[in-house]
């Protein structure tokens, strides 16, 4: 009796651990020689694997920070820019009545960056920024609009 029901809880086990093999076939990428696997087999190319996807995620962790700087950069770039074309606009039109509503394009795709001009931009002002859709299969082009307001 005793016996027996520990065959039968072994037989469950087993066919347990055959479910989660194949289960695991379907998910790691088997090479060429596909046909017959031992689990060991099996089990050493989910363990590649997984570390394969781990780097992958590493990689495209340090791409992402990598590109959140450089968005922080330009947007305190363009900031500093803007600031400059506002003082610019007041100096070039000292006689005329400056708008307090008035818009500014400010093109920054021609622009060239050093790294060196992070260190004195700023960041106390208030830009709105918006994507322009300019194709016709309603994709975004790179261009900034920015509106400021003067005071």
């Amino acid at each position: 009796n005793n016996r027996s029901s520990h065959n039968e809880l072994e037989k469950h086990r087993r066919a347990k651990l055959r479910l989660y093999l194949e289960q695991l076939k379907q998910l790691v990428p088997l090479g060429p020689d596909s046909n017959r696997h031992t689990t060991l087999s099996l089990l050493k190319r989910a363990k590649m694997h997984i570390k394969k996807l781990e780097e992958q995620d590493r990689k495209a962790l340090n791409v992402k920070e990598q590109l959140q700087r450089e968005h922080r950069y330009l947007k305190r770039r363009l900031e500093q820019l803007s600031i400059h074309g506002m003082e610019r606009m007041r100096t070039d039109s000292m006689g005329s009545i400056i708008s307090t509503d008035s818009e500014q394009e400010v093109d920054i795709e021609s622009m060239e960056f050093t790294p060196g001009e992070i260190d004195s931009i700023g960041s106390d002002v208030e830009d709105h920024y918006s994507l322009q859709s300019g194709s016709s299969n309603g994709g975004y082009t790179h261009s900034l609009r920015l509106n400021s307001r003067l005071s």
